[in-house]
């Protein structure tokens, strides 16, 4: 039996050095550090989805506004008017055209942009080299069409970048889709030597409902940008004021379920030094029960069965005690008993007893 317990008190010793050297991490903390992983990982997922959702949507919403401009503004178009310019109209040394029909056209380009501003309108005319027009350009060779720009906005807002009346380019696939499909096209976001744009391509119409030239339309990266830097702001300003809501309300239910188990432990501590007059009444009959309320009533009987077995065995200690006292002292009488002494004592004893009266 004291083998055991000084091995119980060993392991007791050993277990307590190891939780001193362990670092301490309340229950509240490890649920804030779980909550905080967990909501992170969460949230850069939501974040994710959510911003390039919502930046399709945008660029989307962009393009159709773009395509409704840029239908708008080729139905304006005098049709008849651009054929004529075509046809007749001269370039100056700018680069764009003096003639009345080119300024008409140009106006009505600028009524576009003052209504949309990040809204750069512009037309032309597809066709083979030996059908167009081209002014101060070198012939070429081949029936593929080509692109001949009439009227640009730019002229008037940025004339560094306009296109010049009359030059020739290659047509890319979204300005022959508009002009030979006659339906509207949207051109993805893309970047040129002037920066990033996103474009749509819609057909003019004459009188008769045929197709004569296309009209572009191109709206700045920036713009799309911007809206994306929005889209980040706001996503952002949520996330910090949803995550501060939930870290405190996180901070608070901890701190609610953690203090009757900090309860229970400052109780634990005190029965360890012998104070069984611990009332966990309050956590053992709450109004609402819980895995709490069972640990406190299980603690409480817990605790009085360890007070009855103190108690008995201190009774039993004072019980054994006496016992050893009683068997010292029969001891230490059949020790006396015992000596020669004591025997020859008890010998002359008889021997007086027995002699005579007489003497």
């Amino acid at each position: 039996m004291q083998k055991v317990a000084m091995s119980q008190i060993t392991s007791s010793a050993a277990a307590a050095k190891l939780a001193e050297k362990q670092r301490f991490w309340s229950l509240r903390w490890k649920l804030l550090m779980g909550f905080t992983l967990v909501f992170s990982a969460v949230f850069a997922v939501v974040y994710w989805w959510f911003y390039n959702f919502s930046t399709e949507k945008a660029i989307a919403r962009l393009k159709q506004d773009l395509e409704s401009t840029a239908m708008g503004t080729a139905d304006g178009i005098d049709a008849e008017e651009l054929l004529a310019l075509y046809k007749s109209g001269n370039r100056n040394a700018e680069g764009f055209s003096d003639d009345p029909r080119y300024l008409n056209q140009l106006e009505w380009f600028e009524i576009t942009h003052r209504i949309s501003p990040n809204v750069y309108p512009y037309s032309f005319i597809l066709g083979t080299p030996a059908q167009n027009r081209r002014i101060g350009e070198p012939a070429t060779t081949g029936s593929d069409l080509e692109v001949v720009y009439l009227v640009d906005s730019l002229w008037r807002f940025l004339p560094e970048r306009a296109l010049p009346f009359l030059s020739a380019d290659k047509p890319s696939t979204y300005s022959l889709r508009a002009f030979t499909e006659g339906i509207t096209v949207n051109r993805d976001l893309y970047t040129d030597e002037w920066g990033s744009w996103i474009s749509a391509y819609t057909p003019i119409r004459d009188d008769s409902g045929k197709i004569v030239a296309v009209l572009g339309a191109d709206i700045e990266a920036d713009h799309v940008f911007e809206v994306q830097q929005q889209l980040r702001d706001r996503i952002l300003l949520s996330f910090l004021a949803t995550y501060g809501t939930l870290f405190g309300l996180v901070y608070l239910l901890s701190g609610i379920l953690s203090y009757p188990l900090k309860q229970l432990t400052e109780a634990a501590e005190r029965i360890g030094e012998g104070d069984y007059g611990q009332d966990l009444t309050r956590l053992s009959k709450s109004a609402t029960q819980d895995e709490i309320s069972t640990l406190a009533r299980v603690f409480e009987l817990m605790v009085n069965k360890v007070r009855q077995r103190e108690e008995s065995l201190k009774q039993q200690v004072a019980n054994l005690k006496i016992e050893i006292d009683q068997v010292k002292r029969r001891k230490q009488v059949q020790e006396i008993v015992d000596t020669d002494f004591f025997q020859d004592l008890v010998v002359k004893a008889r021997k007086l007893r027995n002699r005579p009266m007489e003497e």
